[in-house]
Parts: C-alpha cells; sequence; structure tokens
C-alpha cells in the first residue's frame, strides 16, 4: 500500500535530497527527480504567495527551518487547492522514496573518525564482489 505523503514529509524529503544535496542518498536519477519535485513545488508555492527571497533563501542557506515555516504551509494549501497537484508531487515524492530504499540496499555506508576527532562519511556503491580500502595515518612528529 502507498502512503500518502504529506506537504511537510515531500519538503523533508526534497531538502534532504536535493537542497541539501544529501551525499549518497539520491542516485542520478533520483537527484533529477528531486530536482523536477522541488521546481514543481516551487512554482506551485510561489502562486500561493512565497516569495523569491523566501526560496532563495531556502536554497543558499539550506535552510530547513524557513522551509518549514516559510513553504510548507503554502505547499499544504497549493495541495489542497488542486488535487491533481497533489497527487503529482507525491507520485514524483514515491518514486524518490524507491530510489532511496533500493540504493540503501546497494550500498555500504562508512564511517571514519580520524585522531583529530573529525569524521567522514563515505557511500559506496560497489559493483565487483570485493572491495579494497586503503587507510593512511600520518602522525605529527
Amino acid at each position: 500500500m502507498i502512503e500518502t505523503l504529506t506537504a511537510a514529509a515531500i519538503a523533508k524529503l526534497v531538502f534532504d535530497g536535493v537542497i541539501q544535496a544529501g551525499a549518497g542518498k539520491l542516485t542520478e536519477a533520483g537527484l533529477e527527480k528531486g530536482k523536477q519535485l522541488w521546481q514543481k513545488m516551487r512554482g506551485k508555492v510561489k502562486e500561493e504567495g512565497v516569495t523569491e527571497a523566501v526560496l532563495v533563501e531556502v536554497e543558499k542557506n539550506k535552510s530547513s527551518k524557513i522551509l518549514e515555516e516559510q513553504i510548507v504551509p503554502f505547499l499544504q494549501v497549493a495541495m489542497l487547492k488542486d488535487p491533481q497537484f497533489a497527487q503529482e508531487i507525491q507520485n514524483i515524492a514515491q518514486q524518490i522514496n524507491l530510489e532511496i530504499q533500493q540504493g540503501s540496499k546497494d550500498n555500504i555506508q562508512v564511517s571514519a573518525i580520524s585522531h583529530d576527532k573529525s569524521t567522514q562519511n563515505v557511500v559506496l556503491q560497489p559493483k565487483a564482489k570485493t572491495q579494497t580500502f586503503v587507510t593512511h595515518y600520518h602522525e605529527k612528529k
């Protein structure tokens, strides 16, 4: 059964996957669908009264707070007023969710913590049966 995604869930999906460019969460095809979804949402919420400045601020500053407070309410209204639009963006969002779920089955995520306590997350998509990892440690003298 396919669940109906709320405006907030769709906005979060777009924010995590496209605006923040979620490392490794989306394949190229998923990223393209995410960009398409953001453009559809962007156009519709502008019709509902969201200013270009707010949209640019979300994109430029990667602000989930502004997205939640100043875009999601307009997206909710747009989805209620235009059920066809709501269905369209929900379908695209479901496709993206499937890409993420499928991708997580194929990906290996590795977190490496260095001696200075910094962490680097790497998502790998193995193509071969065997993967080789090489780690280098550099000590200060």
